[in-house]
């Protein structure tokens, strides 16, 4: 692989249709269907990155530095706008930003310790919501709900203080108070738009105000060992996690879908165990989870290089352990319904397409996958093989 090449990270957006992928030779964001390179910025304008999360598809992004050349610090979040082609906001924090959410409405940081929520852009300049101090959390585990709708639950889940749990904030029950500490210089007014028409207006603010969290978050005792992976559905019902072992992939329903809030009453979330999965037998390194959209799946992805699958409603369709009626041996958790395998030790992310019915993977070693499931618990179909690096422009592309 040629220098200037090598992909340090890549991520998709919160709709499954785009990812950006952070290389050291600058920035690129891709199209999904059709793969097509929509962005792409040189390292000589913004440096080589550590981590790029897209807002949606939206002309807005944030970035951290990372990789061998980078041109910003790691304790700073940039927002660019590509519409006005430059940075409009600025984050610093005390230490490394490990990890960062990004909705319309707020952005969320995680640093080793601790995690950040703001108001996002923020009218007229951002303002600190919360600080919430975490366990060690070296990767910076947490993930959010998109806020797509008014009837999802508002969710924060990340790891708790005691080893094999994750605390569960309900973000509705958040509300601004002053607060010290971490400071965002506002450079312009940013606009969310897929195309900006106006000017926006110059502000000088900086923000060191801040809130309290007003109810405690709730605690799931999750597994035994250290928690590896944390997964959200959209609608903030599901919670999926696994450990440090990585062998068993365990559904926590937070709520009834039937009580999501409507009218503005508070509800207290009761999470319980409702299913487990089996990944493996063999110890893993879980590089994501992610529910489908309509929740009818889940799937995991590992440094064994297989992409598993498990039916959340149908869960006859998953298969049963051939020791699991010998006695003396305990094997829970049923196994994958459907699966499909990756270059081996090959971090990536995924993500389920549109349809329902496929699923795409994005590997750091610039490999792009999509694969049909099969029907009734049939195998997986690959639909699509390609090296996104080299993937044509959007403008050079011929639709068919």
């Amino acid at each position: 692989m040629s220098y200037g090449k090598e992909v340090i990270s890549v991520s998709i957006n919160d709709d499954g249709n785009m990812f950006a992928a952070c290389t050291e030779s600058g920035l690129r964001v891709y199209n999904m269907e059709p793969l097509v390179s929509k962005l792409n910025i040189d390292s000589s304008i913004i440096g080589t990155l550590g981590i790029c999360k897209l807002l949606h598809r939206t002309n807005l992004m944030a970035i951290v530095g990372g990789g061998n050349r980078p041109k910003y610090a790691d304790n700073t979040i940039l927002i660019w706008d590509d519409d006005q082609k430059r940075f409009v906001l600025e984050y610093t924090f005390a230490s490394r930003v490990l990890s960062l959410k990004l909705r319309r409405d707020r952005l969320f940081v995680a640093e080793r310790n601790r995690i950040t929520c703001y108001t996002f852009p923020g009218d007229p300049a951002p303002e600190k919501i919360f600080t919430i101090e975490t366990g060690d959390n070296p990767n910076g585990m947490c993930e959010v709900t998109p806020c797509t709708s008014a009837t999802e639950l508002q969710l924060l889940a990340y790891p708790g203080h005691r080893t094999g749990s994750v605390q569960l904030l309900d973000l509705s029950t958040t509300t601004a108070t002053t607060f010290g500490g971490g400071s965002v210089s506002s450079i312009v007014d940013p606009t969310i738009n897929n195309k900006s028409s106006s000017t926006p207006s110059l502000i000088s603010n900086t923000v060191t105000s801040g809130a309290s969290v007003s109810i405690s978050p709730t605690s799931v005792s999750a597994h035994k060992s250290e928690i590896a992976c944390i997964a959200l559905n959209r609608t903030g019902t599901l919670l999926a996690t696994a450990s440090r072992k990585g062998t068993l992939i365990r559904i926590f329903r937070i709520t009834d879908e039937n009580s999501l809030r409507g009218t503005g009453t508070y509800i207290p979330l009761s999470p319980e165990k409702v299913d487990e999965f089996r990944r493996g037998m063999d110890t893993a390194i879980v590089y994501c989870i992610v529910f489908s959209p309509d929740n009818e799946y889940v799937l995991a992805s590992s440094d064994k290089g297989t992409v598993h699958i498990f039916a959340l409603n149908e869960t006859r369709l998953n298969r049963r352990s051939t020791f699991a009626t010998v006695p003396l041996v305990n094997l829970n958790g049923s196994y994958s319904v459907n699966k499909f395998t990756l270059p081996a030790e090959c971090a990536c992310v995924c993500s389920f397409g549109p349809d329902r019915q496929s699923v795409y993977a994005i590997c750091v070693d610039g490999t792009f996958h999509k694969y049909i499931l099969g029907k009734d618990g049939n195998p997986c179909e690959r639909d699509n093989f390609d090296k996104y690096l080299e993937a044509p422009d959007e403008a050079d592309y011929i639709f068919m």
